[in-house]
């Protein structure tokens, strides 16, 4: 089965220590929400699970899954792209072929437009990049406050979509402060407010 594990990780920056001795395990199948207050390490604990981050100690390991996809604030899609070249082109860097009408109606997004991403409404663009996670078909799901600036329906269809994930053998890794976002997740882990001692 795909998991991931962190083993006694500890990480600081600067004088500030974030996690000492963490130990955690993300299994496939499984929603894992992740909360705490701003500052807390969420978004980092994300990043540590990703292997985007490297620990000052301790380990993390990947066993069986080989991709990562996320959906982040720091995601970039190309403002002078339309949706669909946005979607080509990350699919295409993964070497995924793609049925564009099919995601467009997944999540809402009309791949006809020639609308540039640009000109999208911050609901839009978080639209897009879901959809191109979900074309990227990634093993492990990182997904850093997903629902922000999702009006009602866009909301339910990003939950949907989770659920369907985890459904299908995905690890899905959710930070959020979002109490509706939970009702998705099958485990939530809560970081202490100044970070702190795991073991």
């Amino acid at each position: 089965m795909n998991k991931i594990r962190l083993e006694s990780v500890s990480l600081s920056f600067g004088r500030r220590e974030l996690f000492k001795n963490l130990t955690l395990e993300f299994s496939a199948g499984k929603v894992v929400g992740v909360i705490g207050r701003n500052g807390s390490g969420k978004s980092t604990l994300l990043k540590l699970a990703a292997k985007i981050l490297k620990p000052d100690t301790g380990e993390v390991n990947i066993h069986g899954a080989q991709t990562v996809a996320a959906v982040t604030p720091e995601m970039k899609i190309y403002d002078a792209l339309t949706a669909a070249e946005n979607l080509n082109f990350f699919a295409k860097l993964r070497g995924k072929n793609i049925n564009p009408a099919e995601l467009g109606r997944r999540v809402g997004v009309d791949f006809e437009t020639e609308i540039r991403a640009g000109d999208f409404s911050t609901g839009m663009r978080q639209r897009l990049k879901f959809a191109i996670l979900l074309a990227v078909d990634a093993d492990v799901w990182i997904l850093d406050e997903p629902t922000s600036n999702l009006d009602e329906a866009g909301r339910e269809i990003f939950l949907r979509e989770i659920k369907s994930g985890a459904r299908g053998g995905k690890i899905i890794l959710l930070a959020t402060n979002d109490a509706a976002d939970l009702e998705v997740c099958d485990e939530v882990i809560e970081l202490p407010a100044g970070g702190g001692d795991f073991s």
